[in-house]
């Protein structure tokens, strides 16, 4: 019995020992796939999903940091140095800005070469990542340096990589860039309401952001925000490509909208343009008339004129208005001034007059009128004479 209780109190025991504590399992950030690059003015700007997940597939909820890199490649010094404005053809693209064109012919970075050259530029810290947020994307700025002391153009490659308290993800795709010494934004920008849409007009730099006169611009992109809505540097322009005159005529939802317009020296990617010109403001509302009335006819019956005409297909019509007119005399002169007969327009296609006068002359007018109070042109009678004698 002794023996018993000693090895039940040993098992008691036993059972009530921890083991050795094991580590944290770490969360593993998963790597960004979708980061993109571009520049407006003298920023160079990266862009990519919030980071979500894990690599688990599970969702990442605690962000430490989100580490960005960066490689400045210098172009190489050729021997002997050649003047970009004497070279001869072949020898660079010249449908593409010369920086761009002189690094065609310079192997990119891969991946293995990067992780090797790379250099930590900054860091989003987890506190700092909301006001980085814009829609479901982080957006960073850098402002780098554009060309080498000795004036040569550099090739900038990025990437960024998540961390949270337990790991680090790996980096993201790889984003090059050869930035540009971009246009001065566009001026004197005008927006102007018109029927068939609203008509932007602005005019073209003359110089670039370092002075230099006559920059490198293959066209224009509109940007265009709804009330309310707030500005997102690397958004969609309202044109598919850009355009290459001064002028733009954009048929947006009826509302109030604000415009701005960049002059792009790249299309892209990465796209590359100048800062967006100071806001202008117009409202865009239904401006089109509808059709004029066709098949008006003026029927005299006993005391009075009867108007019928066929009715205008238009999915914004609020009826018809009346005008008279009337003359007398030989040859017929006006004695009275044109007049409205409906202040609200009738909804019918057909009015009668009753306050006719007989022995005088009239003629009549409808119009057609929509919903935004744009009126057609109107269709006019002949000249009718209530007769004084039946």
């Amino acid at each position: 019995m002794k023996k018993l209780g000693a090895a039940a109190i040993f098992l008691f025991l036993a059972c009530g020992k921890r083991g050795d504590p094991h580590p944290p399992i770490p969360i593993i950030p998963q790597a960004t796939s979708d980061l993109v690059v571009a520049q407006r003015g003298t920023k160079v700007i990266l862009s990519w999903s919030y980071p979500s997940l894990t690599t688990a597939g599970q969702k990442l909820t605690a962000i430490r940091r989100v580490v960005v890199y960066r490689y400045v490649e210098e172009l190489p010094v050729t021997q002997p140095p050649r003047d970009p404005r004497n070279l001869l053809p072949g020898d660079i693209d010249p449908t593409v800005p010369p920086p761009v064109a002189l690094f065609a012919k310079v192997p990119a970075l891969g991946p293995v070469q990067f992780a090797k050259l790379r250099q930590r530029l900054d860091s989003i810290e987890g506190a700092n990542l909301p006001a980085a947020t814009v829609g479901a994307r982080l957006l960073y700025e850098d402002d780098p340096p554009f060309h080498t002391s000795d004036g040569r153009p550099v090739r900038l490659d990025y990437a960024v990589s998540t961390e949270t308290s337990t790991a680090q993800g790996q980096v993201s795709n790889l984003v090059t860039i050869v930035p540009l010494d971009v246009p001065v934004p566009p001026s004197a920008l005008a927006a102007t309401p018109k029927p068939e849409g609203v008509v932007l007009a602005w005019k073209a730099p003359t110089t670039t952001v370092t002075g230099v006169e006559k920059p490198y611009i293959i066209g224009y992109n509109l940007f265009r925000l709804a009330q309310g809505q707030t500005s997102d540097v690397l958004a969609t322009p309202v044109n598919t490509a850009p355009v290459g005159q001064t002028t733009y005529t954009d048929v947006p939802p009826y509302g109030a909208f604000e415009y701005r317009v960049t002059a792009v020296s790249a299309a892209g990617p990465p796209r590359i343009e100048s800062d967006p010109s100071a806001p202008v403001t117009a409202t865009f509302k239904d401006l089109m008339p509808p059709p004029t009335p066709t098949g008006l006819t003026a029927l005299v019956e006993t005391n009075g004129v009867r108007l019928v005409w066929d009715a205008v297909e238009a999915p914004d019509l609020a009826g018809y208005k009346v005008y008279r007119t009337e003359g007398s005399g030989v040859p017929l002169t006006f004695t009275k001034p044109h007049i409205l007969f409906t202040p609200q327009p009738v909804l019918g296609t057909n009015f009668r007059d009753t306050t006719v006068e007989l022995g005088i002359a009239y003629f009549y007018e409808v119009t057609a009128v929509d919903k935004s109070g744009n009126e057609s042109a109107p269709a006019k009678t002949d000249w009718i004479l209530v007769p004084k004698t039946p």
